[in-house]
């Protein structure tokens, strides 16, 4: 379908979900940052890189996140957990 033949209402929609996109990627490396700080902080204090209770803690939380804004809570801690295993990865760089 060539933008000649999008209705103009679509390729507005089209916008803001690639503005959303953009939004979300600098949310998402502003979390990172502070994560890797996290990690930097941990290795300092030699502190376990990975908090099965606080990720625990947090995936309870964003489920009923999730259920509270209509999301699918499944799709949503999958989101997350691929997010926190990244996380994890990077703490363990910091590591001696």
């Amino acid at each position: 379908m060539s933008d000649q033949s999008v209705p103009e209402e679509l390729l507005l929609l089209r916008q803001k979900i690639d503005q959303i996109d953009e939004e979300l990627m600098a949310i998402l490396a502003n979390r990172f940052e502070v994560t890797r700080q996290v990690g930097k902080l941990k290795a300092e204090k030699q502190l376990n890189s990975f908090d099965p209770e606080r990720e625990k803690q947090k995936l309870e939380r964003l489920k009923e996140m999730a259920v509270s804004n209509d999301l699918n809570s499944d799709f949503v801690l999958s989101l997350f957990q691929g997010i926190f295993d990244e996380v994890v990865s990077n703490h363990k760089t910091f590591v001696k």
